[in-house]
Order: structure tokens, then sequence, then C-alpha cells
């Protein structure tokens, strides 16, 4: 009996003991990403480096909750990038903020609530034209990211046709082990921007995507009969579909910034909203699962016809002078960096078709474990190839260090 007691006594202190270290609060910083950040105007938040340079904060992970985790005292930057921006609460574009304990910073001994850290305007990105050629000397270039203090922090990389207004693809990365924690807006989506005044010369982009345009150039191209056809105001129309899309990015500052015109190319909706959207969600899915950094490149390729009333097939544009091309095909290539593994994604952009695409390469989907997207050619028809071979008959996919093919399951 005594050595049955004896036990017992032991385990209820063991218990104790470890319910005592599990249960002591964290003596940092943990700000949650949707409910410990600023609402209105989210600063760019950035932490020093094992060096002395700065870099893109990344939240940890619990479940589908997300956290900036901080020391005590630990430095985290949280700038306003812009000409007329400032943080409201100290009235200064950079600040140096400290962690003091639960949602708590301080700013030069003033604390505040991390929440209450709102910028004056909201952040806004930059687009930086490098002196970089891509895609055998057709494109440029042309770098998004946000500049403070001199400083240049790059966000999505595109390869731009200026003189044709016309973008044979965007880069980026999934960070796979912070995405679940990434901020969900509560604000509407913004507007598309421009960019840079040498972007789109001689028409206005935000023109070219409305649907009296659209409507105005495929009576040109096609006749009011088809028109009518292919157009109407509810699901058939071309939307700006995203290259990098927004989803891919972890906090509202990084989201927003998707949002040039560089940054997409002419989609039909049904797509856009369709197969394509899983194909996103599927990337997100495998840089989630994998918990680590994918990177992605996605574009256009070709340029998309249409039969006219008189029955020929006509290339169609979107500007004159063949600028803004539709695209024939929208295509994805995914890099897994530790064991250098690749799987590319080609979806049609028409949702008109009669019958199943010829495949440009063999498709491996199923052989991969990746989901079958070929149910609805309304919604879009995709297939999967390998690198060496999506890399044949796609030119304009950029070199990847690809040794492996990438499994989904």
């Amino acid at each position: 009996y005594s050595t049955m007691n004896s036990c017992t006594l032991t385990s209820v202190f063991l218990l104790l003991f470890c319910f005592s270290v599990h249960a002591a609060p964290f003596s940092g910083c943990l700000l949650d990403t949707d409910k410990n950040l600023p609402k209105k105007n989210e600063p760019l938040f950035l932490i020093k480096d094992k060096g002395k340079s700065y870099s893109f904060i990344l939240p940890r992970t619990k479940g589908k909750d997300g956290y900036i985790e901080l020391k005590n005292g630990q430095e985290i930057i949280m700038s306003c990038p812009g000409e007329n921006n400032y943080m409201v609460g100290t009235k200064k574009k950079l600040n140096n903020a400290y962690c003091k304990s639960g949602d708590k910073l301080t700013i030069k001994q003033n604390e505040f609530a991390s929440e209450s850290l709102d910028c004056h305007e909201r952040v806004v990105a930059r687009i930086n034209k490098t002196d970089e050629k891509c895609h055998s000397g057709k494109g440029t270039v042309l770098v998004i990211g946000f500049k403070t203090e001199g400083v240049w922090y790059p966000l999505v990389t595109v390869c731009h046709d200026i003189q044709h207004s016309h973008t044979f693809y965007s880069t980026h990365t999934l960070h796979g082990a912070a995405l679940l924690g990434k901020v969900h807006r509560t604000t509407g989506r913004p507007a598309f921007s421009r960019g840079e005044k040498f972007l789109f010369k001689g028409f206005k982009p935000e023109r070219t995507y409305n649907r009296n345009n659209q409507e105005k150039i495929f009576d040109t191209l096609l006749g009011k009969k088809k028109t009518t056809e292919y157009l109407d105001s509810k699901t058939k129309f071309l939307a700006r579909g995203h290259l990098a899309p927004d989803a891919d990015f972890i906090f509202s500052t990084w989201q927003y910034a998707t949002y040039f015109y560089i940054n997409v190319a002419p989609q039909w909706q049904t797509i856009n909203a369709g197969n394509w959207l899983q194909v996103e969600a599927n990337s997100r899915r495998i840089a989630s699962k994998l918990r680590a950094d994918v990177e992605v490149a996605t574009g256009t390729n070709g340029v998309s016809k249409l039969w006219n009333s008189k029955g020929k097939e006509k290339e169609i544009y979107l500007e004159p002078k063949k600028k803004v091309p539709v695209p024939e095909y929208y295509w994805k290539l995914l890099r897994y960096p530790v064991n250098d593994s690749c799987m590319g994604f080609i979806a049609t952009n028409n949702p008109y078709l009669k019958q199943e695409p010829k495949h440009k390469c063999k498709d491996i989907c199923n052989d991969f474990g990746w989901p079958k997207l070929q149910n609805d050619l309304m919604k879009g028809y995709v297939y999967c190839c390998d690198y060496g071979s999506i890399k044949k008959v796609i030119p304009e996919i950029p070199d990847f260090k690809c040794k492996n093919t990438l499994y989904f399951a």
C-alpha cells in the first residue's frame, strides 16, 4: 500500500511539474498576425539578420494561427515607405521598435500596443527597372518591392516586354512554413496600378480591361454577333489574371504589392475562378506541406484565337499594335530547392474549346499525385509536365535547377 501511495504522489508531482513548465507564460512578444497587427494601413516589418542587414520577417505558425515571435528587448523595424507616409503614433517613416511583452512594443521609450501602429497611408510598393534582359533578350527584368531608407527589398521579379506591354512571366517565393500564418485582409482589394511612367505608353491599362473596351475590340475583330456569343456582363469576360497571386503572400503589404498591371495578363474569368485557381491553391498546399520555401514562376504563352463571323480565326489583342495579347496558355513552374524537384503546369485560356486540347508535353499529373483538373473546358484544361519537357515547348520558362520531379502526395 505504501509503495502504491508513493508512486501516486510521485506521478501527481511530475504531472504538476510538467504542467507548470508548459503553462509558464512566454516572456517575450507574440503578435498574432490576424489580431495584433494594424488593420488599416499595416507597416512593413523587417528584422535584423545574423549580420547587420535587415530582411522581411516571417511569422511562426501554430495550427492555422500565425505569430511574430520576439524575445524580450528584440528589435523589429516597422517602416512606412512612401513619399508622404509615416507611422501615425510616432510621425516617423522608419521606426525601431523593441519587444516589451505580449503585444506591447516600445519606440523611443514610449509604449504602444502593436495593433495601434498604423501608417498614415497604405504602404505602396515600387517597380525597379534593371539593366538585365530576360527571355532571350525580348524582355526587361523589372522588380516589384519596397524601398525604405535607401535600401531595396525585392518581392516579385517580372520579365516584361515594355514595347508590347506584355509580361512573359513573374517569379516569387512561396514561404511554405509561414503560409498558414498569413494575414487575412479585412479591407477590400486595392486598385491595380500602372506603376512607372515608362510602362504602358500610349494607353491606360485600367481602360484596357474594362468591359466596354473588350466589347469594342471584339466587335472590330470578330463582328458584333460573335461578340454577344463570347462576352456578357456576368462570367464571360477577360479578367486581370494575376501571375504571382496575392494569396501566395504573407502580409497585407506584400499582398497589395501584387496589384501592378505588369503582374497580370488577360485571363477568361471562368478559368481565373476555375481550374487555374485550383492550380494556385495546390501550389500553396504543397509548400505548406513541405514547410519550406518553394520557388515559383508563372507566365503566359502564345496568343489566343477566336472565330470571327466569317469563319476565320483571329488573334486577340486588347490594344492596337499587338499590345496586351490575350494568352493562349497560362503556365506555372514550382521548384523545391531542398532536392531540386520541380513540376510544371499548362492551362488553356479559352473557355470556348469544343474538345480536349492536344497536349504540348506528356501529362504526368496522375504519376506524381497531382489533382486532375480536366473536368470542364469552360474552367480551363490543366495538365502537368516535367521540367525538361515543359522547357522545350514553353520558351518563356526561365532556367531552373531541376533534377527531380515534385510529388504532390
